[in-house]
């Protein structure tokens, strides 16, 4: 894991001052050593505060900062390929790394231990069987080798050219943007503003390719997610779908785990994280779980009791209404956006992974994506009595491909403000190919059913989770860890309250992107939805950031 950026420079205006500004405005994503690539040369720093480099006349750089995971802290970022005609910069994890390094090691010189580097060199093994013509077709060919997760920038040193390439889901961030002097792009939007790249800039689209020159490309695909779109589902029985899944669920947290004998799991009491726990327990020698909320909510108390059922190492980050009143403008300035959704359920993640950073983790593992795979949103069962099965793929689909900027981008910048790395087991390629190609009348078992996740919930049940935990009802991270009503508490103690708002500003509001499927249709379909905050508590967020100076797009 880490932070990458780089500019172009569109007149001659000196981008190492900038690049320098840039990665300093990211440095908790890479606190073990800055790589920067420029006039064709690679330099290393201890830090970008470190980054000490007299006015050149280079148009183009490349800026790397790394948390070391894999490998030692000795070889930094960018890499250059063996003949010297590639660079590249990686944010990710590639999970058969040793597979390709065992396949590409009797033609290549690896000069690290690193995963990242094997990328540079299945490009340059691609990149000369097209004759180095087509360095596009060579990056198509890369990514469909790799099993992992990524944001990678390349530049073939005979053009001043920057391709910037994403995930199929988009689990890894990338933003880039321009002014009327350069072009840039980089891991958090906030490296962008704090050079003068302001709105719009834009959230590089999973599984696609934008290339940056003297402007910048339409996104280009280059690869599809593993979703099995067919409304004719291959896993029609509960026997079968229980094995395939276990079998995959086994191997995603084994690949992503590999090398690790401590992790922590960001723990709620939900199922979704207690059988990320159950399962890494057997795998990890040392795993602790996390738990964040207001003192008596139910997350805390459910935590509690399962964490001892189950003998799973917990600790708890009890929080008051006045350490988030703290936290709040630190949150909004990490997640870049004043939407008072995702502030709330960035509360308790992120008073858990205080906790994860005290005790020197550097991996922790989060339930994320098991609601769209398998049916967990209240809603769904509502769509599923309303329309059926195919209507509901639909909708379950469009919300596992809009998580990346509406949980996973989040998530990753809460994390990293950390100097943590967040991996998502549930979202393995190979799960979702098989989660995609269940029938959802195993997940749904009726119009009344207030679980969902069926197969999920009975393969805990499989693995050793009592009946009763694997059946708890799902609440909405805020809602479960108090979080709903305090941050409204807050807002009316600081003379934001129902008074204040016009009918101008819930019409502004109404126009803002909508982010996760509950505000954007959920609440049509099931009117138990009680998540969206106040318009006061919006408008209090909207408030603090200007009052913070803390360098957000308001209408995001």
């Amino acid at each position: 894991m880490c932070g990458i950026g780089g500019l172009i420079s569109k007149d001659s205006t000196d981008i190492i001052p900038l690049t320098k500004t840039m990665m300093i405005s990211m440095n908790k994503r890479g606190p073990d050593g800055t790589g920067l690539f420029i006039d064709k040369k690679l330099y290393q720093y201890e830090s970008p505060e470190k980054i000490n480099y007299n006015k050149s006349n280079t148009n183009l750089t490349l800026g790397h900062i790394r948390l070391a995971i894999v490998g030692d802290k000795t070889h930094l970022q960018p890499f250059v390929s063996c003949d010297g005609k590639l660079v590249m910069e990686h944010n990710g994890e590639i999970y058969n790394y040793k597979m390709l390094k065992k396949r590409l090691k009797h033609d290549h010189t690896f000069v690290s231990n690193t995963d990242s580097e094997i990328v540079v060199h299945l490009l340059e093994h691609y990149y000369k069987e097209n004759g180095f013509t087509n360095l596009l077709d060579a990056i198509k060919k890369t990514v469909a080798d790799i099993d992992g997760i990524y944001a990678i920038a390349i530049k073939a040193q005979d053009e001043d050219k920057i391709y910037l390439v994403r995930d199929r889901l988009g689990i890894r961030p990338l933003y880039y943007g321009q002014n009327d002097n350069i072009i840039g792009f980089a891991s958090e939007r906030k490296g962008l503003w704090q050079i003068g790249i302001t709105e719009p800039t834009f959230s590089l689209l999973p599984g696609h390719c934008v290339i940056l020159s003297d402007h910048i490309s339409s996104p280009i695909k280059i690869a599809e997610p593993s979703v099995v779109y067919s409304n004719k589902p291959t896993l029609t029985t509960l026997a079968d779908a229980l094995a395939a899944y276990k079998k995959v669920l086994y191997n995603s947290i084994k690949k992503r785990s590999q090398d690790l004998s401590r992790i922590g799991i960001i723990f709620s009491g939900g199922i979704d994280s207690v059988l990320v726990a159950k399962i890494t327990k057997e795998l990890v020698p040392n795993v602790t779980c996390y738990t964040s909320g207001i003192a008596g909510s139910d997350d805390i108390k459910f935590s509690k009791i399962i964490a001892d059922q189950l003998d799973l190492d917990l600790k708890i980050n009890e929080l008051n209404t006045k350490d988030i009143e703290i936290m709040l403008p630190n949150i909004l300035n990490i997640i870049e956006t004043t939407n008072s959704t995702q502030a709330e359920v960035s509360i308790p993640i992120y008073g858990a992974l205080k906790l994860a950073a005290k005790d020197g983790l550097r991996v922790v593992f989060t339930g994320q994506g098991a609601d769209e795979l398998f049916a967990g949103y209240p809603w769904y069962v509502q769509i599923f009595a309303k329309y059926g099965a195919e209507k509901l793929k639909k909708y379950m689909i469009q919300d596992l491909l809009l998580l990346y900027k509406e949980t996973l981008e989040r998530e990753d910048k809460l994390a990293m403000s950390n100097s943590i790395e967040m991996r998502e087991p549930f979202l393995d390629s190979e799960i979702v190919r098989t989660a995609t190609s269940i029938d959802l009348n195993l997940n749904i078992a009726d119009q009344n059913d207030i679980f969902g996740k069926r197969v999920h919930r009975e393969l805990a049940i499989q693995v050793g989770i009592p009946k009763h935990i694997a059946y708890r009802e799902k609440q909405a991270a805020q809602h479960g860890a108090g979080i709903h009503g305090i941050l409204s508490k807050i807002a009316e103690k600081n003379g934001f309250t129902k008074k204040m708002i016009t009918k101008e500003y819930v019409d502004s509001i109404s126009k803002r992107e909508k982010l996760g499927s509950s505000e954007r249709y959920g609440y049509l379909f099931d009117k138990r939805i009680s998540w969206n905050s106040a318009p006061w508590v919006q408008l209090y967020l909207d408030k603090l950031t200007n009052l913070n100076q803390i360098a957000c797009e308001i209408k995001r």
